[in-house]
């Protein structure tokens, strides 16, 4: 899957040796997965939306809604993809899901042939699509999803089941079909997220082959 020097970058833009490949879908997904999986096969790197999770400090929790569009600093996020796509490395930044806050740190993402980018809003704005050669959506049905965020939520976020659970039908959910599912139609390939991590990004890989 190495990158031909000579192809059309996005949109008809200027030839371009790197690949940007989008990957969006709900909660659960395995968007993460699926991009990291690809990076290691393929010298790629992940390019991850949620870094770009706009500073909740000093907001009330009952607040805070991650589950919009709006949560997502785009400009910053849109910058530092045309600027890794042009060959410059990036200082993205670290968000802490537990206290909704932007951390001092930062992760230093340098650039590679293959740039995958990854999360629920990955495909909501134009100035993102136009810079992506491949829009994958990963599709799974609710209760999968549901099952899954709780697994990763408990472990990784510091959460309760129940807790993840009332969330998940109070904002995720609605959130999802308002947002993310409309976003569908721009994916040139729409994949079951149940699938084997190894047949999807095989099928991946088999598309930018080809295009």
């Amino acid at each position: 899957m190495r990158p031909d020097a000579r192809s059309q970058g996005p949109a008809g833009g200027p030839p371009s040796a790197v690949r940007v490949v989008g990957i969006a879908g709900p909660s659960g997904s395995g968007k993460t997965t699926l991009a990291r999986v690809l990076a290691d096969r393929h010298r790629g790197v992940v390019f991850e939306l949620d870094a770009y999770y706009r500073d909740q400090r000093g907001v009330d929790e009952s607040q805070i809604d991650v589950d919009i569009p709006d949560a997502i600093d785009v400009a910053l996020a849109a910058a530092q993809l045309r600027d890794l796509v042009a060959g410059s490395a990036v200082d993205q930044p670290v968000y802490h899901y537990a206290t909704h806050t932007r951390t001092e740190r930062t992760r230093t993402i340098e650039p590679a042939p293959l740039i995958l980018v990854e999360g629920l809003f990955a495909f909501y704005w134009t100035e993102l699509r136009e810079l992506m050669h491949t829009r994958v959506f990963l599709a799974l049905d609710h209760d999968e999803c549901l099952r899954r965020r709780i697994e990763r939520d408990v472990r990784e976020r510091g959460r309760t089941g129940a807790e993840v659970t009332t969330f998940y039908e109070r904002k995720v959910r609605p959130m999802y079909e308002r947002y993310v599912e409309p976003t569908r139609r721009h994916a040139d390939i729409v994949l079951d997220a149940r699938s084997e991590v190894e047949r999807l990004t095989d099928s991946i890989a088999s598309h930018i082959r080809e295009a």
